[in-house]
């Protein structure tokens, strides 16, 4: 089988990549940056769905996800986002923790295994508020996973209450916190970064930031948004950043790539600018550049079901969740489809993968991988 894999690929350059993969030595940037020019996709897709079956097996992983959005007042106005909104505007909402834990309790039938939490920047979602809401939900059921914030959020409550990201994250854990999204990565490529998010904080901040939860034991994603203004020398420069992130701390439980979405946000006005890519390659090329971070999430719902599925075959190993009352992407002009746990153990079992039903606690990682 090893032997076939490298006949069956049609450059020097890939055969000699497909030897390093099977002998599990490290791919090079400049390696990563041939498989995004190489014209053979089929290969690449052949190499990351050999890793994915080596690193997970057959298992295709989701979640039963409530999404909370507490509220999309926010004082940044980043030109990708179509969440944001101001003071006075009809889209602004700000719900109370008594009202989010209404809904929660309205869609408990479903089977929610977890509450995924993340809004604006805005004063009202202090640590108070949180306390509140977080001891809400698990008067609902202690049982369910509390997925909340992401680092830009965290280093805004450091700022608000003039505490240390490491003594709000303390703070949060006490509340109930489980473990941490990866969303507000962008790219972690600095001059692209000031270009689609000049408010946000820095690759460097953010990444201290998840060292900071890992250092507490708070398992986190990292996302990657591709599409806007970037080469694929940048997206490589954002997989290694992440790559040698897991090195020093083996925290990332998983990795979500997602395209950037051009409806109701400012930057959608100069699509001619921007660099489409294809999610295919590049969700096979995170797969087999990150070596350290054992799962690969796939987002149906801003991808579509059935790209979606095509690249379960290409490298990824998880389908995201239901994503009940997403709006995020919603927003952007996303999927927007009423998606159950059976739906998606039925669409898993269409491409003879073997669903498995989880919550963020529950995700493996790789740990910490010295190569």
């Amino acid at each position: 089988m090893q032997d076939e894999l490298i006949t069956q690929m049609p450059t020097k350059e890939l055969a000699h990549i497909a030897s390093k993969i099977l002998e599990k030595k490290r791919l090079n940037a400049k390696e990563g940056l041939y498989l995004f020019e190489t014209p053979f996709l089929e290969s690449v897709c052949l190499l990351a769905d050999y890793v994915r079956k080596e690193h997970c097996g057959n298992a295709v992983t989701f979640a039963t996800t409530y999404f909370v959005h507490p509220t999309n007042l926010c004082e940044l106005s980043c030109p990708f986002c179509s969440f944001y909104a101001k003071p006075g505007w009809k889209t602004a909402w700000f719900h109370t923790p008594e009202e989010i834990a209404e809904k929660i309790k309205k869609h408990m039938h479903l089977g929610l295994t977890e509450i995924h939490v993340v809004g604006g920047l805005w004063k009202s979602a202090n640590l108070d508020y949180y306390e509140k809401l977080f001891g809400l939900i698990k008067e609902i059921d202690p049982n369910l996973h509390i997925k909340a914030l992401e680092p830009v959020e965290y280093d805004y409550l450091s700022k608000l209450h003039n505490m240390s990201v490491k003594d709000v994250l303390k703070t949060m854990i006490g509340f109930g916190l489980g473990s941490m999204p990866g969303g507000g990565a962008e790219v972690l490529d600095e001059q692209i970064r000031k270009k689609i998010a000049p408010q946000k904080i820095s690759s460097d901040r953010y990444l201290e930031i998840h060292k900071i939860a890992h250092s507490l034991n708070i398992q986190s994603n990292i996302t990657m948004l591709f599409g806007t203004y970037e080469d694929p020398s940048s997206l490589i420069t954002h997989l290694m950043r992440v790559r040698e992130t897991q090195d020093e701390t083996g925290g990332f439980k998983t990795c979500v790539p997602y395209p950037y979405h051009a409806q109701n946000n400012a930057l959608g006005k100069r699509q001619h600018l921007l660099k489409p890519k294809d999610p295919i390659r590049v969700f096979a090329i995170t797969r087999l550049m990150l070596d350290n971070v054992r799962n690969l999430k796939v987002l149906w719902n801003y991808l579509g079901i059935d790209r979606a599925l095509n690249i379960l075959n290409c490298g990824g190993n998880d389908l995201g969740s239901t994503a009940i009352d997403e709006k995020v992407i919603t927003m952007a002009g996303g999927i927007k489809v009423h998606m159950t746990k059976n739906t998606l153990c039925d669409l898993i079992k269409s491409i003879n993968r073997v669903p498995k039903h989880i919550h963020s606690g529950l995700e493996k990682t790789m740990g910490v991988v010295h190569a």
